[in-house]
């Protein structure tokens, strides 16, 4: 692959840029479109590790995105600079920076509710109950499986393609760089494998077809290419967020002593005196965990930039089959902070006593919508309670019968993960009639 076509600023769904705002640069355009839009607003009320916490502090996916974004936009000034400099690229380092910067933003812009035990109680549905059986044996073996193994990344990439600005071609009309950094897993879903990783489902193939044509994307087998570079960064400015962030968090919350958050981000700082004779001058633990936390990230980037540069051969190939943080010089020891906070934070009892919620709601939703779907396709008209329920999808999201039943089921499914939490709890509610008992 060839950074000068990697990237290029072709938009999705436009043959010219329209810009006439000489300064800002296309990339700089993605940003704020995605920064502006419904389906980033809505990570605000959306679970990263707590759902419906009820302390003020911990992050939710919006806060993650921004951290995770402002993480990127480093690792992507960074490695541009370098870049720029060893190939004599025509780019500005603020340029990759943004692109980098952009798709973090947009990482779990398809999220559903309730963080990934959402992602579980979808799929689940989908495998478990008579409905969702149904509509799946109803789809096709192939088209199916963009349910039976429903993945908040490929959701994504079908929120800023066709369901934001719906009316638009190529929805959001982003540049395909930036299209493409996004795409963490740029496959679909016959390849997900054990992990039921993918990133584009089956209605959005052939644009990102179009996506990887404009790049120069190396294609691997049918609708499965090599990632662009910049995922690799994307990637792992997700990481180092996700799991030293998540462990202040869980140090707020009283699940990770100080002794134990301090131990281990130090070892990540190889116990830098100079960071430890800093923290010892603080009077307050909370504040030395901020501190640590953000000389960790910092060290944690600097790394992940210098795997990115050493490998960058094998990843303009296609061959590089890690990600930059396994393959830093402190893997080990970031390893150990993933394995606490699977232990200690997104197995507590709080995290777990929710996420069991979650599914009774989610559940209880998909069947409600599901049932409308399943009597389109199978009955000469809807029963009244589905014609009167179907008056409670907004128009974007409402099965027809000229659609198909892929479609239609999409449609559900689209509703029910760009909904909040809050929405979600409120709509269970309504359905279920618990809302007017409480009137």
């Amino acid at each position: 692959m060839k950074w000068n076509k990697l990237l290029g600023k072709q938009r999705i769904g436009k043959d010219k840029s329209d810009a006439i705002d000489h300064d800002r640069s296309e990339f700089q355009r993605d940003f704020d479109r995605i920064i502006f839009s419904s389906a980033f607003r809505r990570l605000q009320d959306k679970t990263q590790v707590f759902p419906l916490s009820r302390s003020d502090y911990v992050r939710t996916r919006l806060t993650h995105s921004l951290e995770t974004s402002s993480v990127g936009r480093s690792l992507g000034y960074m490695v541009g600079s370098r870049l720029i400099e060893r190939h004599d690229l025509d780019l500005m380092p603020a340029e990759p920076a943004t692109i980098v910067a952009t798709a973090c933003l947009m990482h779990d812009i398809g999220n559903p509710p309730f963080g990934h035990s959402g992602e579980d109680a979808i799929r689940d549905w989908f495998e478990s109950t008579e409905t969702g059986r149904n509509l799946c044996t109803w789809i096709g073996k192939k088209k199916r499986e963009d349910f039976r193994l429903f993945e908040g990344n490929a959701q994504g990439l079908r929120n800023v393609l066709a369901l934001q600005r719906a009316g638009n071609p190529g929805g959001m009309q982003l540049t395909c760089a930036t299209l493409s950094a996004f795409t963490k897993y740029p496959f679909t879903s016959d390849y997900a494998g054990k992990k039921k990783k993918f990133g584009i489902f089956r209605s959005e193939v052939d644009s990102y077809s179009e996506v990887a044509e404009h790049l120069g994307l190396i294609k691997l087998d049918e609708n499965k290419w090599a990632r662009h570079p910049f995922a690799y960064l994307v990637e792992a400015a997700d990481d180092i967020c996700y799991h030293v962030v998540d462990m202040e968090d869980g140090y707020s919350l009283g699940l990770i002593s100080f002794e134990n958050i301090r131990d281990m981000l130090m070892d990540i700082l190889s116990g830098d005196s100079a960071v430890l004779a800093r923290i010892n001058a603080m009077d307050e633990n909370k504040e030395k965990v901020e501190y640590l936390r953000a000389m960790a990230i910092n060290s944690l980037v600097t790394s992940s930039c210098e795997v990115f540069i050493d490998n960058e051969e094998s990843i303009l190939t296609g061959k590089f089959e890690s990600s930059l943080t396994e393959e830093i010089e402190k893997a080990a020891e970031f390893s150990l902070l993933k394995k606490v906070a699977v232990e200690k934070v997104y197995n507590s009892t709080e995290v777990i006593d929710t996420e069991a919620a979650a599914y009774e709601v989610l559940w209880k939703i998909l069947e409600f919508f599901g049932q409308i779907v399943c009597e389109l396709h199978t009955e000469e008209k809807l029963s009244t309670k589905s014609r009167k329920s179907v008056k409670l999808l907004p128009d974007l999201y409402k099965p027809t019968e000229g659609a198909g039943i892929y479609k239609n089921t999409q449609r559900i499914v689209d509703y029910v993960s760009g909904m909040t939490d809050a929405f979600a709890v409120r709509t269970f509610n309504k359905i279920s009639g618990i809302s007017l008992l409480r009137r």
